[in-house]
């Protein structure tokens, strides 16, 4: 070995010696030049060093230390990844985010009806959740809080004079006032929901595609069938202006109103292997269940928490027992003799208010015009039907020997409609032939070539 390295290693090893011995007194006389070591000396030496950093090192230090490298050596990326599982709150375009803040006004026992100004989908739609009786809270915890509480309502009738009675009703008329300014203002001076809420159209049912529409209603409509004898009669059920279950149920499929096959169940409780397959429609139909029916056809569908009896609605959280409406075991008549099944929603809800679910902020659109949920599933069962006849029409005409079903037609509708949409119809063939139609293209003419 070269003596520059061997001088080279001696001045490291004093280096570390330096570092992790700790310092001595000036007075201390300077220690005696040791002899060159050895391989063996600098082995115990490198040994000796190690024991003072883990001995004489202190606690707090490496405890600093470590905390420095964990800080230094987590990537931005790793640090985003850690709050990834806390969902964002400010998010006024989500209408899941929307409904779960509207659900939380559900409870009786916390909030109570107020005025439109203020009723809780104002509040959901400016971030706020319910959070204790009349009490609001930010959801983004920006430390906003508001207790809405309004002085009752009075009446001549209650034994108040006139004054008393308008002089209750400016002194709530003034609190609205108020609170429709803690909508946005209530909020802390740096959260997001203080300069933006939710748009108008946030409680729109996903209604504009009638096959969805179509799907929905089934689906709510074989839930509550299976309630069976829980349902009230029909002769109690009272639908909305304009709804014709009977009318209704002739536009309906076939297919809805067929008994399925169940599977068949063995001793030990389960299923038999034969009867696995999925279950078929039989040939057999079933009378429709016009409680069920009307029920799904405003919306209303079984809880889901699964209590027996009870129906609920998914855009305005409302809950209906329906053991109200039927007698009771030991005779005794019905609590309510009628049961309303667009009147039992709350009054903002869309599938009965039409502004609700068309999102009126447009000042052209006349309110007569707009149509609530229930009409839009209504409208989808009468455009299916029209389909279904012009599509078996269309096939009948094709068929040797078969004549055309353009009296079954003429029987639905009149002669001026039928004329617009035959129209119509082939209209629609036309354009789709100049589509299905290539144009060949022009080719250009090919000059001979010229000898030169």
């Amino acid at each position: 070995m070269s003596y520059a390295l061997e001088s080279k290693k001696r001045k490291f090893h004093r280096l570390l010696d330096s570092l992790s011995k700790p310092s001595t007194p000036e007075n201390t006389s300077k220690p005696t030049p040791a002899a060159p070591a050895t391989a063996q000396d600098r082995i115990s030496a490198n040994l000796s060093i190690k024991k003072v950093r883990l001995s004489g090192a202190d606690r707090s230090d490496l405890t600093a230390v470590r905390n420095s490298i964990n800080k230094i050596s987590r990537p931005a990326h790793r640090l985003a990844s850690a709050n990834s599982n806390k969902r964002p709150t400010f998010v006024p375009w989500d209408r899941e985010r929307f409904l779960e803040r509207l659900e939380t006004f559900r409870r009786v026992d916390r909030w109570t009806s107020k005025p439109s100004p203020i009723n809780e989908v104002q509040w959901a739609k400016h971030g706020w959740i319910c959070t204790d009786v009349t009490r609001v809270t930010c959801v983004s915890d920006c430390g906003g809080a508001v207790v809405v509480k309004l002085p009752d309502e009075i009446d001549e009738l209650d034994g108040f004079d006139i004054e008393k009675v308008e002089e209750r009703k400016e002194v709530r008329a003034k609190l609205v006032d108020e609170y429709v300014k803690m909508l946005s203002n209530g909020h802390g001076e740096s959260c997001p929901w203080r300069n933006k809420s939710c748009d108008a159209t946030i409680q729109h049912l996903p209604l504009t595609n009638y096959e969805t529409a179509l799907l929905g209603l089934h689906k709510r409509y074989t839930n509550i069938s299976k309630m069976g004898d829980k349902l009230p009669a029909d002769d109690i059920i009272q639908t909305p202006e304009g709804l014709e279950l009977d009318i209704l149920i002739k536009g309906l499929p076939d297919e809805w109103f067929k008994e399925t096959e169940s599977p068949a169940v063995s001793t030990n409780g389960e299923t038999e292997s034969a009867n696995t397959e999925s279950k078929e429609p039989t040939d057999t139909p079933q009378p429709v269940n016009k409680a069920a029916l009307a029920l799904a056809v405003l919306g209303w569908d079984t809880a889901s928490d699964g209590a027996a009896g009870l129906v609920g609605c998914g855009a305005c959280f409302r809950r209906l027992g329906l053991w109200m409406y039927k007698p009771k075991d030991n005779g005794d008549v019905t609590v309510y003799t009628a049961l309303d099944v667009a009147n039992e929603h709350m009054e903002y809800c869309p599938w009965i208010d039409k502004v609700a679910q068309s999102g009126a902020g447009r000042p052209h659109e006349k309110v007569a015009q707009l149509r609530a949920g229930w009409q839009i599933v209504a409208e989808a069962a009468k455009v299916k039907h029209r389909r279904r006849l012009r599509t078996m029409a269309s096939v009948d005409t094709l068929r040797p020997g078969t004549g055309t079903t353009d009296e079954s037609i003429g029987e639905e509708e009149n002669p001026d409609a039928k004329k617009k949409a035959d129209r119509e119809w082939w209209a629609k063939i036309r354009r789709v032939r100049q589509v299905l139609t290539a144009k060949s293209p022009k080719r250009k003419a090919v000059l001979p070539d010229i000898p030169h």
